[in-house]
C-alpha cells in the first residue's frame, strides 16, 4: 500500500516559437526587471520584456509573466529567474517558479546551475536553492528531470515530486503529492496571491486529481496526515514542502521515505 504526500526534457518542434518577449501580468512588492545590461528598475504590470531579461523578486514578493504563445510564469518570493537565447530555454538561479505551458507550442527547458527539467504542455512547480535543495513536483502531464553533463534522468509524470541535493549524482525515486491540497494551498497555483491557472490547465489538473481520488477509494493511496513546512522542509523518514516561496500554510506529507 502506498501513502500520499499532502499538500520539468522533451524534444521542441523546430517551427516551435522562441520565448523572446513577454508581459509583465502581476507583479507585488519588490519586483526588479533587468532588461539586458540596462539598469534595473520595479517592474510595472503591462510593460513588455524583451530578451535578454531577468526579473528578481524580493521577500514576500511575487511575479507573473505571460508569454506571447500564453506560456505562464509565476515567481515566489526571493527568487531570480531569466530567459536570454531566444530558444524556449529560461534559467531559474533561485527561488520558485510555476512554468504552464500549454499544450502544441512546443515545451519549454528550465535550467538551473546543476540540472534541466524540460516541460511540454504541462504545468509544474520548481524550486531551487544552489547550496541547498532541489524540489519539482508535476501538476498535470510529464516533465523530465536530467542532471547536467550525465545520462542520469527521470520523468516525473502528474502527481509526484523529488526532492534532492543539488549536486547529487543520482536521481532519487519520486513520491506521491495530493494534489488537490496542494493546488487549494499553494499560491503560486492560484490560492489568493495569484488568479486560478488558465481553464484548459485546471482541467488537465482535475483530471490528475480525479486519479488520485479512485487511487484513494480502491486503498492505493493512503494519506499520512503528516506536514512539513516551509521551504526546504525535511524530516528523518520523509520530506515534503510548499514550493510556493512562502513558510506558510499546509504543505504536505510523505508517502515514503526519500533518500
Amino acid at each position: 500500500m502506498k501513502t500520499i504526500i499532502c499538500l520539468l526534457t522533451l524534444s521542441l518542434p523546430l517551427a516551435a516559437e522562441s520565448l523572446r518577449s513577454a508581459n509583465v501580468t502581476v507583479a507585488i512588492k519588490d519586483v526588479q526587471v533587468f532588461p539586458g545590461s540596462d539598469a534595473s528598475h520595479s517592474a510595472i504590470v503591462g510593460e513588455k520584456l524583451s530578451l535578454p531579461s531577468s526579473v528578481q523578486t524580493g521577500r514576500q514578493s511575487r511575479a507573473e509573466l505571460t508569454f506571447s504563445d500564453n506560456t505562464l510564469t509565476r515567481l515566489g518570493q526571493n527568487s531570480i529567474f531569466s530567459f536570454r537565447d531566444g530558444g524556449r530555454n529560461v534559467e531559474l538561479k533561485q527561488g520558485s517558479v510555476l512554468l504552464q505551458v500549454p499544450k502544441n507550442v512546443g515545451g519549454a527547458t528550465i535550467r538551473t546551475a546543476t540540472v534541466t527539467c524540460a516541460i511540454s504542455g504541462t504545468t509544474v512547480m520548481f524550486e531551487y536553492s544552489p547550496k541547498g535543495w532541489i524540489k519539482l513536483i508535476t501538476l498535470e502531464g510529464t516533465q523530465k528531470l536530467t542532471i547536467n553533463g550525465s545520462n542520469v534522468s527521470m520523468a516525473l509524470p502528474a502527481g509526484k515530486m523529488i526532492i534532492m541535493h543539488p549536486d547529487a549524482k543520482q536521481i532519487p525515486q519520486p513520491v506521491d503529492v495530493d494534489i488537490a491540497k496542494l493546488v487549494a494551498t499553494s499560491p503560486l497555483a492560484g490560492n489568493g496571491v495569484f488568479a486560478p491557472l488558465p481553464p484548459a490547465a485546471m482541467q488537465l489538473i482535475k483530471a490528475s486529481i480525479d486519479k488520485q481520488t479512485i487511487a484513494k477509494r480502491k486503498g492505493l493511496l493512503t494519506p499520512t496526515n503528516f506536514v512539513v513546512t516551509g521551504p526546504g522542509g525535511r524530516t528523518a523518514k520523509s520530506q515534503a514542502t510548499s514550493i510556493a516561496g512562502d513558510r506558510s500554510g499546509p504543505q504536505g506529507t510523505t508517502q515514503q521515505p526519500v533518500p
